[in-house]
């Protein structure tokens, strides 16, 4: 028992930059707060300096460091759903007919307009929707049915 105890406190250590959490050797001796910001900095200077041999390098270009080799994949899939979700603000549900402000729960009716509405206000003509659904439906038919124009020469029959 003694043996584990001073194996875990051999490869137990602080992290090398805030002292405050353990880091661990596949992050370089820092916790994983620290490891994320020393991944960004690293993406950034390789940015920079790709950009750098980019403008000064002539018109072939080709770059010594790729930046898959760079970015860790699981930083990436982590910083990838940060980004998604602050792109991607959650929608608001509204739980109340837009008409007669009746709740609707989860039996409410969405409409091209926007709203949720009960069961008797579901229809257009029962809300007076504003929405032009004539326009949209004319696109489509104008893109799926072309004109076809017959010949204009009379002798031939």
């Amino acid at each position: 028992m003694d043996q584990t105890q001073s194996c875990q406190q051999e490869t137990l250590q602080l992290c090398s930059r805030c002292q405050e959490f353990y880091g661990s050797p596949q992050n370089h001796g820092l916790c994983s707060n620290c490891y994320q910001d020393f991944l960004k900095e690293r993406i950034a200077k390789s940015a920079e300096t790709m950009c750098f041999k980019e403008t000064s390098a002539s018109s072939s270009f080709s770059p010594s460091v790729s930046m898959n080799s760079l970015i860790d994949p699981l930083v990436d899939a982590t910083n990838s759903l940060t980004l998604n979700t602050e792109t991607n603000p959650p929608r608001i549900v509204n739980n109340r007919c837009k008409s007669c402000n009746k709740k609707v729960g989860l039996t409410g009716f969405g409409c091209k307009c926007g709203g949720s509405f009960c069961g008797m206000h579901r229809y257009p003509e029962a809300h007076a929707c504003k929405f032009d659904y004539k326009t949209p439906a004319r696109a489509i038919l104008m893109k799926e049915n072309p004109v076809c124009k017959g010949d204009r020469l009379i002798d031939r029959a």
